[in-house]
């Protein structure tokens, strides 16, 4: 049985996450080698995701043979899987959280706490139309890098925790993890907030050290095994509207190529991002039923007093980030101005000394 018939049998959408299934890129892998050019053009990527046949690897694993197939074998994309932001890489997969060191504004194009982010559609929207990919191409050029958004975390990530989530009170002191501004987030709400990898979060479920963990959505969770290690699950996640995934090319390997193959990236990126939003809608709901009949996992929505002191401290840490530099609070104003008009809502109004010159 191959992934595609697995996926559509009795409950398979929903454990094939959690389950050691070939994926179809992988299974194909052996039969593509063979129709590579002779001299193709070899690059290297490097992923902080386990090389396993769930979760955000195999759609690093679709994209690169979507796109090594669609250049005709011009291109040998080489994998390095469990690897970070790679010195000798040519690519990186991963999350614009990844930059945040070298600039926080990048903080925007990976997703934003609380109830600031926009929904995965919405951010793809911002990109395309609204001037988000213009100004993140300004903040990634300026560090050697070309970024185009290739997938999600999952929407409304819950908030995954050992005991039950009734009150800020229960977040003080306690090791909490979740990805960019969600970790800031998570301090500000009085716990010890964590930004760590999926390793280190495997390490700390396994030595009983982690109180509560955000790792991406329903689907995503399952997946990683977090939300089979966690009881509770709680709210809509530090990072209200999950996180973006995103492929960053060096510049230097993306000013060798045609512009036929830039296109060509753009377009199975994509894809690839419009992919991974149907297989979180479609896999959603029997995702939660497998975690609640199967390992005994209880949903809860936010108690009032956390959610609204949730959303004060992300604004508050937002805020900060707007005002780091004038880049920050024009990718801020591009940001906030285009959600404000999708949603009719007005805006946070920031101190005029965040705001760029004109």
């Amino acid at each position: 049985m191959d992934r595609r018939e697995f996926l559509i049998t009795s409950g398979g959408a929903a454990v094939a996450a959690a389950s050691p299934v070939a994926s179809y890129a992988s299974e194909n892998a052996a039969e593509f080698s063979n129709s590579y050019a002779d001299n193709a053009t070899v690059l290297r990527l490097s992923m902080p995701w386990a090389d396993a046949p769930q979760g955000p690897a195999d759609g690093v694993r679709r994209l690169v043979r979507r796109f090594e197939t669609m250049t005709g074998g011009r291109y040998r994309i080489e994998i390095s899987a469990g690897t970070d932001l790679g010195a000798d890489a040519d690519l990186v997969h991963g999350s614009a959280h990844d930059f945040a060191k070298i600039h926080p504004a990048f903080a925007y194009f990976a997703g934003l706490p609380g109830s600031a982010g926009l929904n995965a559609q919405d951010f793809a929207h911002w990109l395309a139309v609204g001037g988000g990919q213009m100004l993140w191409d300004d903040l990634a050029g300026a560090e050697g890098w070309k970024p185009l958004l290739t997938g999600h975390s999952g929407e409304a990530p819950p908030l995954w925790s050992r005991a039950p989530i009734t009150g800020l009170g229960d977040f003080s002191g306690q090791r909490v993890t979740a990805s960019g501004l969600g970790a800031d987030v998570a301090r500000g709400l009085g716990a010890d907030g964590l930004s760590l990898a999926l390793d280190e979060v495997a390490q700390s479920l396994a030595d009983g050290s982690l109180f509560a963990a955000e790792t991406g959505g329903v689907l995503a969770s399952l997946a990683n095994g977090t939300g089979r290690a966690f009881s509770h699950a709680t709210g809509n996640g530090l990072n209200g509207h999950g996180t973006a995934l995103s492929l960053s090319v060096r510049l230097a390997a993306w000013d060798r190529m045609p512009d036929a193959d830039k296109a060509i990236l753009e377009a199975v990126s994509a894809e690839a991002y419009q992919a991974s939003l149907a297989e979180m809608r479609a896999h959603d709901r029997l995702a939660r039923q497998v975690l609640e009949r199967s390992f005994g996992v209880t949903f809860a929505p936010w108690p009032a007093e956390l959610a609204e002191a949730l959303d004060r401290v992300a604004e508050a840490t937002i805020a900060h980030v707007a005002g780091y530099d004038a880049i920050s609070a024009r990718i801020d104003q591009s940001y906030m101005a285009f959600r404000s008009a999708i949603s009719g809502s007005n805006g946070p109004r920031r101190p005029a000394a965040a705001m760029p010159l004109a």
